[in-house]
């Protein structure tokens, strides 16, 4: 035991029992087994063993990098180190420099030995961790929930308050990011008695006519705006999903108007069937009606700015007679679907009852079409707001 460095403190007892003892190169307590340590020393020699921080110390020693090499590997991995480079297995303190990465500067720990592997490494950039300011921002635009915690897994409950109904609520941000709703007791498919749907409609400034009216969250319910005492036939549904109740222009805030800024899209989903929608929008901040879409289970392809909301009115209206008038193209009204997610303004990417070549259609052959009525209409694809604003 003394020759490979273990200072016994008690006497022996037995080959295969730990053996209190001291380690001769950093004075820490270690209990090798007489066995390990003799079996080693028979087929490698004496040498110094038995004390587990020693040998690792050893080890991350032996693989250090030297300065050539380490400056090779924080270039490759586009990092800047805050603090000395120990050794490969103790994370370093450092700053990711990818463009658009979401720590915006803020230091991270990285593990040379990971990044020698072949990792990323800024776990942010890679997917594997979100930003606790992003996950916050995450809640509160998808999920519409203020937490009222520190963020601490994408997995795990995060408590917080929901926007819309004040409820207590603990959804998992993984959910809020695939789309799922934040709140259980304002989901749209949450059946719901006439009092709970009551108490739904007061909080969104809705009050219905007859209580007893109540049917479903994705019925029409007939009232009166609490705000500008407007008559009103909104379903709970849709106000759950970010509309308003009230579409006067006291009420409407985020409504679109004309004469401001606005904003032609195209969104699709890979649902069955998969489809495509054309729409308008106002193009402001404040707008979120491609975020609402987002949580619909839709997916943003293309968008194109108008200094005039007119212009994206009119190209919006020539898409729709182009499709659903001179192509014969049915709608989603025309299909059945339920009222809901515009769709009047829906058309099937695979339809074989249309003519060829029409039968099947990408999204980006649709976005062609919208493009070619906004040209043929005479508007400037490649306006810009500022130059106009200048004039």
């Amino acid at each position: 035991m003394l020759r490979n460095g273990c200072r016994p403190k008690t006497a022996f007892r037995a080959a295969k029992e730990a053996w209190p003892s001291t380690c001769e190169r950093c004075g820490a307590d270690i209990g090798p087994t007489y066995d390990s340590i003799s079996s080693k020393a028979r087929k490698h020699g004496d040498a110094p063993r038995g004390c587990r921080a020693c040998a690792d110390r050893a080890r991350a020693e032996k693989y250090r990098l030297d300065e050539a090499e380490l400056a090779r590997t924080i270039t490759k991995a586009n990092i800047k180190l805050l603090e000395p480079y120990t050794n490969n297995r103790t994370r370093v303190q450092s700053i990711c420099l990818n463009e658009g990465c979401p720590r915006q500067g803020k230091p991270i720990k990285v593990l040379v030995k990971a990044v020698r592997g072949g990792a990323m490494a800024c776990k942010y950039c890679a997917q594997r961790a979100i930003d606790p300011d992003v996950a916050v921002a995450i809640m509160r635009d998808q999920g519409l929930v203020e937490p009222s915690s520190a963020y601490k897994r994408v997995d795990e409950p995060w408590p917080g308050v929901c926007q819309r109904c004040l409820c207590p609520v603990q959804p998992r941000l993984h959910d809020v990011m695939r789309g799922q709703g934040a709140c259980i007791f304002c989901a749209p498919n949450t059946p719901l008695t006439k009092q709970q749907a009551w108490d739904r409609a007061l909080s969104y400034r809705f009050r219905p006519h007859d209580p007893d009216a109540f049917k479903g969250t994705n019925t029409l319910w007939a009232g009166t705006c609490m705000d500008c005492l407007t008559p009103v036939n909104p379903c709970l549904g849709n106000l759950y999903r970010g509309q308003g109740a009230c579409n006067s222009r006291s009420c409407k805030l985020t409504g679109f108007k004309d004469t401001e800024p606005g904003l032609v899209y195209l969104v699709h989903r890979n649902s069955d069937p998969a489809m495509a929608k054309i729409g308008i929008c106002e193009d402001s901040a404040r707008n979120t009606r491609l975020k609402v879409h987002q949580r619909n289970g839709w997916e943003v392809a293309y968008t194109r700015p108008f200094a005039v909301g007119l212009h994206a009115r009119l190209v919006e209206g020539a898409v729709k007679r182009l499709w659903f008038t001179e192509r014969g193209w049915s709608n989603g009204a025309a299909r059945g679907e339920d009222r809901s997610d515009g769709y009047t303004e829906t058309v099937l990417l695979d339809d074989p009852t249309r003519d060829e070549p029409w039968a099947l259609l990408t999204p980006l052959a649709l976005w062609t079409d919208a493009m070619v009525e906004a040209e043929r209409l005479g508007f400037d694809l490649d306006e810009q707001r500022s130059d106009t604003s200048e004039s």
